[in-house]
């Protein structure tokens, strides 16, 4: 029994010892480092704790996680899709210098702000096919594509001006010309539920170049 037992063992370990790293690697740790990483480039923190994962979609991942400095513990989140971080936030003190951002320049903040990183990460992905065949003759991406990249750019920014809490639902959107225009409705853990209009304006090629938001 002993040596069935240690034969065993054997195998298991030289299979182990045989497969490539990314069979072993789940892709759920796979985001996680992707996430940790864009936080810590951005941030300049790097003492993660309390780490985790949830699974929003095929290939979509949501990361959550905690970073531990001055003896406190602040949250942080990414979104995870097809290996490229889509959205991140961080509740916590860090090195970033962030714009003197008011209502006068809000679009320009995204342009040339913390918001910089996340236009780059969504530009970055847009070469993938979408099931949904409703586009617009002047934008080369699918309206579903367009819904995506509108919801996670809104996500963030209503969690760092506003509340980390914040989830972004977007409701009856539609296309005018090269802006995705709607209603949305925006929920929070502590507060009550706000309601949303927004606009996020992309070139032909249907990368976001702004987005605005009004809550009410």
């Amino acid at each position: 029994m002993n040596k069935k037992i240690s034969n065993m063992l054997a195998v298991g370990i030289m299979l182990t010892l045989t497969l490539p790293l990314p069979a072993i690697a789940s892709e759920e740790n796979r985001a996680k480092k992707l996430c940790k990483s864009k936080i810590e480039d951005v941030y300049g923190v790097n003492n993660f704790r309390n780490v985790w994962s949830e699974r929003e979609g095929n290939h979509k991942f949501r990361i959550h996680g905690q970073v531990k400095t001055h003896n406190h513990k602040y949250d942080f989140n990414c979104k995870i899709k097809h290996g490229n971080v889509k959205s991140y936030a961080y509740d916590g003190p860090h090195n970033r210098h962030r714009d003197n951002d008011d209502d006068s320049n809000i679009g320009t903040v995204v342009a040339v702000g913390a918001g910089l990183a996340i236009i780059a990460a969504l530009a970055a992905s847009q070469g993938g096919a979408d099931d949904s065949h409703d586009t617009n003759p002047s934008l080369r991406v699918s309206k579903s594509v367009l819904e995506d990249e509108c919801h996670d750019m809104l996500q963030y920014r209503i969690r760092d001006e506003h509340d980390y809490t914040a989830r972004v639902s977007l409701k009856d959107a539609r296309i005018e010309g090269h802006d995705l225009v709607g209603d949305a409705k925006v929920k929070y853990d502590r507060e009550h539920p706000q309601y949303a209009t927004y606009t996020c304006h992309f070139d032909s090629r249907g990368r976001m170049m702004d987005s605005r938001y009004n809550l009410h």
